[in-house]
């Protein structure tokens, strides 16, 4: 991390950072193509309402909203947050080609911040990809500088179909390992998956899934992440609970959110 204060204070920035691009992932997102491989414009619509913890989801705080649209070998993903007055809080821009990251971009209109995210071919090493990460102030990040990119180098909306990837060895009590994407320190993180316990919730079995930073330093600071999925295949992704991206007012700044987030049941295909 950039030692740009003492470090309880770099921490605690580069967590609630962290927070401001990771965000509850698609319940609807089980379809596999016929090869096998994730398919990324599936659904076209999905849906969700984010709930303050603790109101028994009776405080509606932010809707979401994803939708996706294929052009050939390209999908375009947009995931938009929206304040109990309809208007757009947060967008989020994903593009995909032949099921690979091409580009993230995050826009906070309320906070007035953004950040982006690049996976481009090294020039000069064919064959090796260049991972791009930028982050500031207004609604247009830099460029980014290349750096290596490491393998299972996640993203919000790549993480649901990694942790499906895995489903195997989750169910298993394995901790499955994976780098995550920082925006404000331009670098990965290593953070792990692991079953944490399983219920019944309205009938249905569901497996608590926790995500964690594997450092004891990092994870004595942040508060695990915590998805409810299906037990039974399709494994939908039923709800989270944890940091979102957009933010919340208080006083006259804009604060870091933990809220619980409820997927619509039935998203359109």
């Amino acid at each position: 991390m950039r030692n740009n204060s003492p470090g309880l204070i770099a921490v605690t920035r580069w967590v609630v950072w962290l927070a401001l691009w990771f965000f509850a992932l698609p319940s609807g997102l089980a379809a596999a193509t016929a090869s096998g491989a994730y398919d990324y414009a599936t659904p076209k619509l999905l849906t969700a309402t984010l709930y303050a913890i603790g109101s028994d989801r009776k405080q509606v705080l932010y809707t979401f909203r994803r939708t996706a649209v294929r052009y050939n070998s390209i999908v375009h993903v947009e995931r938009q947050f929206f304040g109990t007055n309809g208007a757009l809080a947060a967008a989020e821009s994903v593009v995909y080609e032949s099921n690979r990251l091409v580009s993230f971009q995050m826009q906070d209109f309320q906070a007035d911040v953004s950040g982006a995210v690049r996976i481009a071919p090294d020039p000069k090493h064919p064959g090796r990809q260049q991972l791009f990460i930028s982050s500031g102030r207004g609604l247009s990040p830099p460029k980014g500088v290349a750096q290596n990119l490491p393998p299972d180098t996640l993203i919000d909306d790549t993480l649901y179909p990694f942790l499906l990837a895995h489903w195997d060895s989750l169910r298993q009590g394995d901790a499955v390992k994976f780098h995550f994407i920082s925006l404000d320190w331009e670098r990965t993180f290593e953070f792990a998956l692991t079953k944490t316990g399983e219920a019944v919730q309205r009938g249905r079995p569901v497996v608590l899934i926790t995500m964690k930073p594997t450092s004891i330093f990092v994870a004595a600071l942040v508060k695990p992440l915590i998805f409810t999925v299906e037990k039974d295949s399709p494994h939908r992704l039923l709800s989270y609970i944890g940091r979102t991206t957009p933010r919340v007012k208080k006083g006259r700044s804009w604060k870091y959110l933990d809220a619980e987030t409820v997927f619509d049941a039935d998203p359109e295909d």
